[in-house]
């Protein structure tokens, strides 16, 4: 930052500094519509403040109002437009909103002026695959692990690209792919993905549910819903629980499930290690639920192992994945991991469950295309 892009009129410098920090202070404790007001203040005094305009850019985009954000950082870039934070600030909302060639173009003028900016070689790299630039892309992903060898993001969508099929997505993927996704995920999955999971689990458990007479409905005493988000599945089912329990590892997505009181308690933690936690006191549950979250996850064994350890002895085991012909899972361009028939059930029998049920169904749709998966109720069985 050159010391003109502060400068403003009928203000202090020191004044300008002062609002200038008091205004990144709110959007680094993602208080956006604070920010954004802080920020417009500033400008109110002098538009031509690079920092000011350019923060509210950011702040436009963590509200996901990305036509502010554009009109933002494209104003900013018309005063500046060598400013890194602009540069990579409209590339990515040019990405976020799948603008995807215009996108490339900023993030190579931003490298010219920074090129040291790790994460956003990752976005360039995914920017590139979506115009179907898979040399590009490689090329991209692979700086951004060279110069963060532990990229998750990176390691994780080359991986997808390559076709080269790991074991899990690295936690800090599915970490940051939620918290990115928190603020429009419920809109996004029911409105433009047709997201019919916690639905599909709620009917299937309705099944098993026997009337005890003509107005009451057995309800499983505790359950437990495994990558919760911000609580679609618990909505489903809450006429079938007495309580539920959330487990997951985006602190936005918790945030939001909170903000509904979706759930009696809600733990922040990856949910294999949270299933096989040996911590004294940890509940068992009747119920165990996971709508959509084994695709973040290849090999199974430790979740499989995980609930075995933690749902009763008559609980059932509720649970979708994506649908594979043959083997046992792979890593699919998606960034997601599809499971076969064969590879769940020898599973089940590995760990001594019993299928109760199993059926195909559509989880979502993918730009006009049915995504294809399964449906499966499992249950202790007597020898186990």
């Amino acid at each position: 930052m050159r010391k003109d892009e502060t400068k403003t009129e009928g203000r202090s410098s020191r004044s300008v500094k002062e609002l200038l920090s008091i205004a990144h202070v709110s959007l680094e404790e993602e208080d956006y519509r604070s920010s954004v007001f802080q920020f417009l203040n500033i400008l109110k005094s002098d538009p031509n403040c690079a920092v000011a305009r350019f923060g509210l850019g950011d702040a436009y985009f963590g509200l996901a109002d990305y036509e502010n954000a554009e009109s933002t950082y494209r104003l900013g870039l018309e005063i500046f437009p060598r400013n890194s934070d602009g540069l990579f600030g409209l590339a990515a909302t040019l990405r976020v909103i799948e603008s995807y060639d215009e996108a490339i173009e900023f993030y190579e003028r931003g490298f010219d002026v920074e090129p040291s900016r790790t994460a956003a070689y990752w976005e360039l790299a995914y920017s590139r695959e979506m115009t179907g630039d898979k040399i590009g892309a490689e090329r991209a992903y692979r700086m951004c692990l060279e110069k963060d060898p532990n990229h998750g993001m990176a390691k994780h969508l080359l991986a997808a690209m390559l076709g080269t099929t790991t074991d899990r997505a690295p936690d800090d993927y599915v970490r940051d792919l939620f918290d990115d996704y928190a603020d429009s995920f419920e809109e996004d999955l029911l409105n433009d993905l047709n997201y019919v999971v916690p639905d599909l689990i709620g009917k299937e458990l309705k099944k098993l549910t026997k009337p005890l007479n003509r107005q009451k409905i057995r309800c499983f005493s505790s359950a437990l819903d495994l990558g919760c988000g911000t609580g679609l599945v618990s909505e489903a089912i809450k006429g079938l629980v007495t309580k539920i329990d959330g487990v997951d590892l985006s602190e936005k997505m918790v945030k939001v499930a909170l903000e509904h009181q979706r759930y009696d308690n809600i733990y922040l933690q990856e949910m294999t290690a949270f299933l096989l936690d040996k911590t004294v006191g940890k509940p068992k549950y009747d119920l165990i639920v996971c709508g959509d979250a084994l695709v973040y996850l290849g090999d199974l064994r430790s979740v499989f192992k995980g609930v075995s350890q933690r749902l009763s002895g008559k609980g059932v085991f509720c649970f979708s994945v994506e649908k594979l012909r043959s083997g046992s899972f792979s890593l699919c361009p998606t960034g997601r991991y599809a499971h076969s028939d064969g590879y769940i059930r020898d599973l089940s029998r590995n760990f001594g469950f019993e299928l109760l049920a199993a059926r195909d169904i559509v989880p979502r749709m993918d730009d006009a295309l049915k995504i294809r998966g399964r449906l499966y109720l499992l249950s202790p069985n007597d020898k186990s």
